[in-house]
């Protein structure tokens, strides 16, 4: 489930091929295969605010969302 999300708002703002690449990118700078839990978003999130532009305003939005659904970080 956490990977649509995260995917949705990546295509909507950047285009399937961009964001395929980035998430990608991201899983594998986290270690991560898939993003099981809101605790994944939650870093996937601010992996991505570190890229600034607008992985950051997209990675403040998953960051959000993922607290509203119990992340703690």
């Amino acid at each position: 489930m956490g990977n649509e999300i995260v995917m949705k708002k990546l295509i909507n703002a950047m285009g399937p091929t961009s964001a395929k690449k980035l998430m990608k990118e991201t899983l594998a700078q986290l270690g991560l295969v898939e993003l099981k839990t809101a605790d994944d978003r939650l870093h996937f999130g601010s992996a991505l605010i570190t890229r600034g532009g607008v992985g950051k305003l997209i990675g403040q939005s998953i960051m959000m969302q993922a607290r509203l659904h119990g992340a703690h970080g």
